[in-house]
């Protein structure tokens, strides 16, 4: 009796890349929210996944942090839930160490 079941990828290197910038980009904005959570949070805030995520949609072209070198929005390239879930996991996480203590 088979309990797993295993999937190996063989990407392309254009493939290989691109998960590398999807993996980077959620990083990458994980550690903006992050930053950005505990900032409200010292503030006496109540941060929130969506305000936080809307807070990131009306920089994330814009703003000099998330252009590449030629000035272009280096997240054009790359899926939106690379840069959308982690806002998601952020919250789900914050939920979970207030609810230990």
């Amino acid at each position: 009796m088979h309990l797993t079941h295993r999937i190996a990828l063989r990407p392309t290197p254009e493939q290989a890349d691109y998960f590398k910038r999807a993996c980077g980009t959620a990083r990458r904005v994980w550690n903006w929210a992050l930053a950005e959570w505990n900032r409200q949070y010292a503030a006496g805030q109540k941060p929130n996944a969506m305000a936080l995520k809307r807070q990131f949609n009306a920089i994330k072209y814009s703003d000099s942090d998330w252009l590449d070198e030629n000035g272009q929005p280096w997240l054009e390239g790359i899926h939106r839930d690379a840069h959308s879930q982690p806002f998601a996991h952020l919250q789900k996480a914050w939920k979970r160490f207030f609810k230990q203590i």
